[in-house]
């Protein structure tokens, strides 16, 4: 690790996604100041034991009332990796989300431009070479480093919460290379993750209900009572410990020539819902959850009853030159199915209360 860059803010710690990334980081030996929200503090430091003081949290409601507090909390720090971002869960509006994740990204690169920061890493999406719509959802196009969605700005009162979350996404990255031309002496990522799955890590709060397993809800379609088949049409999924790798990677990857951005594309590959379907009803895949006490043959639903989902490729070769991650590197297809539907029926299992 570069010595000069051993101090790391991470913004959204609490995520699933920021828990992950501090958990990289502190295996990897840096120190890490966390911002959380007051009532989910002591949750954070609960979430890793061993950290004594490498881990230091700090109190903030919100990332844009709350923008005054950057100056101390960027203090010292060598660079910020920014993975907080408002998402949409049931009556949360569309133009809190959009205004919350443009207005609180711009007050932090306002705030990180003034500072000691030498790099700042983006937590993107996929999501940022579509439509927000996803209607090119099903061509077969092949997305690379140098796609962007047209779009340039929105109303956000004129769409529905997911169309300005993936909006959002878009126009906050725009203003991570907007400041990226104004503070030529830091050095700006996005990371571009597709769906994200994998399981909590171990002292993670357990999840209360199914829309707080995150991505893994769309995978619990295929058992979820009620649930004829799952209406997710994504097809390309990575595992949070190979985004969180991708971030902390990025803190100490060469610097690019100038005009060229970073923007890494992190996944594994892809599998269709019929994919995982025949994987999960392989023999050997059946003894596993059998071991565990679970019939996984029984809850999955008929494949005739399959959607289309999407076409699209991604091209992750800049992730491979720069970051050195290689498709050999990931936790694959099999494996994350495998982890995440064992972990999600021992978890249904143990908290009935929940579904």
């Amino acid at each position: 690790m570069d010595p000069r860059l051993n101090f790391v803010v991470v913004t959204g710690g609490t995520g699933h996604i920021g828990a992950r990334v501090i958990d990289e980081l502190l295996k990897g030996g840096y120190r890490v100041r966390a911002t959380a929200r007051p009532a989910k503090v002591t949750v954070l430091k609960n979430t890793y034991p061993d950290a004594k003081d490498r881990l230091e949290v700090v109190e903030m409601a919100d990332i844009v009332s709350d923008a005054g507090k950057w100056p101390d909390i960027l203090r010292d720090a060598d660079a910020v990796i920014h993975v907080a971002c408002p998402v949409y869960h049931p009556g949360t509006t569309s133009e809190f989300i959009y205004t919350a994740a443009n207005a609180g990204t711009r007050k932090l690169l306002d705030a990180v431009g003034q500072s000691s920061v030498k790099r700042f890493v983006l937590t993107g999406s996929i999501g940022v070479f579509f439509n927000p719509d996803f209607s090119s959802l099903f061509d077969k196009d092949v997305y690379d480093h140098n796609t962007w969605s047209p779009i340039e700005d929105i109303d956000p009162k004129e769409h529905v919460p997911s169309y300005a979350y993936i909006a959002s996404k878009i126009t906050s990255e725009k203003l991570v290379w907007k400041a990226a031309d104004e503070y030529p002496h830091i050095d700006f990522t996005a990371i571009h993750p597709s769906t994200v799955y994998g399981w909590f890590l171990k002292d993670y709060p357990t999840p209360k209900s199914i829309p707080e397993l995150n991505a893994n809800k769309f995978m619990y379609q295929l058992i979820e009572k009620g649930v004829s088949f799952p209406d997710y049409a994504l097809t390309h999924h990575v595992h949070c410990r190979d985004v969180a790798k991708a971030h902390v990677l990025a803190l100490t990857a060469p610097v690019l020539p100038k005009g060229q951005r970073k923007r890494f594309i992190v996944s594994h590959g892809n599998m269709t819902w019929v994919e995982a379907i025949e994987f999960l009803t392989e023999p050997e895949t059946v003894a596993k959850f059998k071991e565990r006490g679970h019939d996984i043959v029984a809850r999955l639903p008929d494949v005739t009853l399959a959607g289309m989902q999407s076409q699209f490729s991604l091209d992750a070769s800049l992730t491979e030159n720069v970051l050195g991650m290689r498709k050999d590197d990931y936790v694959t297809s099999k494996e994350i199915f495998l982890e995440v539907m064992l972990a999600m029926m021992d978890w249904e299992k143990a908290h009935p209360e929940a579904l």
